[in-house]
């Protein structure tokens, strides 16, 4: 017996769960059905359809193969969590489109799934279908034991109280509960002997845009200050539901999308300023995500467009004055990116929240700030030196500025309440040297810049994986962040072993060659017209005055976009350097974290690695 030999039991809908003797309750996950195998010590993941994913998650194969005991076959669901072991679909389905190895384990890693087995049908050989549930249930614990923090893991069961259950999957804002009967066999097809009760919301949205084919519709909704978007809704909606509202949405059509937040750049949609409500029934709605299977019910004309709240944990930053760390935000709401409705206080917000993140690369630096104290559409300057009306916290070191021709106390930020200042000051890009005050000859890495100008972007991506490629042969580690502007940097840690003349020597290395290795993509011409569509790796951002603008910090862009470190499974078709901005930054920093941390820290076998790159 194999996994492809196995025709799947299904579940039957149902609207309501009961109480009643004899039934198994569990919760209903929202992921991949998966049948998990091993058979000889070796795993195979076959999902719904037939598709093998073994190679697609190989935590979960280390998983199944560390399992004591004889050869199985197992059915279950296969999910990615959040923080809170929500199950959060979109991720999942990311995942299942990774082709690279290398970007394979690095998700693995980064953003790791859990299967959660409920049935077992096959035990050292022996099909056990025709067994009752409660025996096979029993059974499968002493195949997939529980174990706190485990790839693998049993579905646990209530018997009787499904009822009870299912106001507690309510309550957690879960996805539902199956109801299985407790004596039945395993049995491919759909019965009534699985039933599956699906949990459901509605709620009401304002119209912020329709498609030209009545096709779908833009949601919104409103958090007392700004439309906040909440994803588009399709099924349900048609021309023919359309026809009576279709004059009222041409006649309030503007140029741009009024609402806020990650809104698809649909050359479909036509964007309105709401006058009308829905009614839409979804099944959920992550966490600064789109709402997830919405399907239209019906229009609201009893309601205003202002009645669609925006509910407090969809909300964005708070961009109210408050003094946070001993800093007090002034004109909060104050436009810092006219084209997308951004205040200074979103700026702020950005910074305080950031922080935990931003630190580590900012401390013991001396500073560069590009200040815009009337947003990205007014006058900027720079700032190194303390202002003289700076507060006592604010620290300083001695540093010489070629540009004023004399000694001058650059800031050094340390600490939340200088971050804070810095940024109420109206500062967006903040830019660091590889040196820390207290060894300044002594740069923690080297960088290239990839500069693509009048390059696209993709090959960016090819020549980025490619140096990752030349770095891993001689042994050293390599880090990576989108520049927020039009490139990514790709950092090499050094641990403050090479002066700021080796540093440069070992970053023109690596670039000469990558130009070497592509010639037809690279170039290290810093005249623009001998560049001829190539991507200028520029090595010269290496040396004791030369800065890079540090991760984190917020460009003076259209968007908002920010410096992120990225996971190099990111560097991939899709990526773009403004791809993470203000708005959507934290989100993907809680799933990820900072995968350039180590920069900071690692300490490579520098000698060997000169060698093997030179020889």
């Amino acid at each position: 017996m194999r996994a492809e030999d196995v025709e799947l039991q299904l579940a039957e809908p149902r609207t309501a769960a009961f109480t009643t003797p004899g039934w198994l309750f569990e919760l209903k996950f929202d992921g991949f059905r998966l049948l998990a195998e091993r058979i000889g010590g070796k795993v195979r993941l076959v999902l719904r359809r037939g598709r093998e994913a073994t190679a697609l998650f190989p935590e979960i194969v280390e998983a199944l193969q560390a399992l004591p005991g004889p050869d199985f076959i197992v059915d279950g669901e296969l999910v990615i969590q959040n923080a809170d072991g929500h199950p959060i679909f979109q991720r999942l389905l990311k995942r299942s489109t990774l082709a690279h190895r290398k970007d394979i384990v690095s998700a693995s890693h980064a953003d790791p799934a859990v299967f959660f087995a409920f049935d077992l049908l096959m035990l050292d050989g022996h099909d056990t279908r025709q067994l009752p549930l409660s025996q096979r249930k029993e059974l499968l614990f002493g195949v997939v034991p529980k174990v706190e923090g485990a790839r693998a893991l049993p579905v646990e069961h209530v018997e009787t109280q499904g009822e009870a259950l299912l106001e507690i999957v309510k309550q957690k804002g879960l996805e539902g509960v199956m109801c299985k009967k407790a004596d039945a066999p395993y049995v491919g097809g759909r019965s009534d002997r699985w039933l599956k009760v699906p949990l459901t919301t509605s709620g009401d949205f304002a119209v912020t845009g329709f498609a030209d084919d009545d096709g779908a519709l833009s949601l919104s909704t409103w958090d007392g200050e700004r439309w906040l978007y909440a994803g588009k809704v399709g099924a349900g909606y048609n021309p023919k539901v359309a026809a009576p509202v279709r004059k009222e949405l041409d006649a309030n059509v503007v140029k741009a999308p009024v609402c806020l937040g990650d809104v698809p750049l649909d050359p479909e949609m036509k964007w309105v300023t709401p006058t009308l409500v829905v009614e839409v029934r979804y099944k959920s709605w992550p966490e600064n995500l789109s709402l997830r299977e919405p399907v239209f019910l019906r229009f609201r004309p009893d309601k205003r467009c202002e009645e669609c709240p925006t509910p407090p944990e969809k909300r964005l930053v708070d961009t109210s004055p408050e003094p946070v760390a001993g800093v007090t935000l002034s004109n909060p709401g104050k436009i810092y990116f006219p084209k997308d409705g951004l205040t200074k206080g979103d700026v702020f917000a950005w910074y305080r929240d950031v922080a935990p993140f931003m630190l580590p690369y900012l401390k013991d630096r001396p500073l560069l700030v590009t200040r815009y104290p009337d947003g990205i559409a007014g006058k900027s300057f720079f700032q190194k030196a303390k202002p003289a009306k700076a507060p006592d916290f604010v620290r300083t070191v001695k540093a010489y500025s070629e540009e004023m021709n004399r000694e001058l106390d650059q800031i050094v930020c340390d600490d939340l309440a200088t971050l804070e200042w810095c940024a109420n000051l109206g500062a967006l890009p903040f830019h660091i040297p590889a040196t820390r005050a207290s060894a300044p000859g002594r740069p923690d890495w080297c960088v290239v810049d990839f500069d693509p100008k009048e390059a696209p972007f993709s090959a960016v991506i090819t020549l980025a994986n490619a140096l990752r490629e030349i770095t891993e042969n001689a042994g050293l580690p390599t880090y990576l962040k989108t520049s927020g502007s039009s490139g990514v940097h790709v950092f090499v840690p050094l641990g403050g072993q090479l002066d700021h003349d080796g540093a440069r020597q070992l970053s023109e290395v690596l670039a000469t060659l990558l130009v070497h290795k592509h010639p037809t993509l690279a170039t290290m011409e810093r005249a623009m017209p001998k560049r001829q569509g190539r991507v200028y790796l520029d090595v010269v951002q290496n040396g004791p005055v030369k800065v890079v603008a540090a991760p984190f910090c917020v460009r003076a862009k259209d968007g908002a976009p920010v410096s992120m470190p990225i996971a190099w499974s990111e560097v991939a078709p899709g990526l773009t350097p403004t791809k993470f901005t203000i708005r959507n930054g934290l989100e993907w920093l809680a799933k990820h974290g900072d995968p350039m941390k180590p920069v900071l820290t690692d300490k490579p076998d520098l000698a060997s690695a000169f060698a093997k790159l030179t020889g």
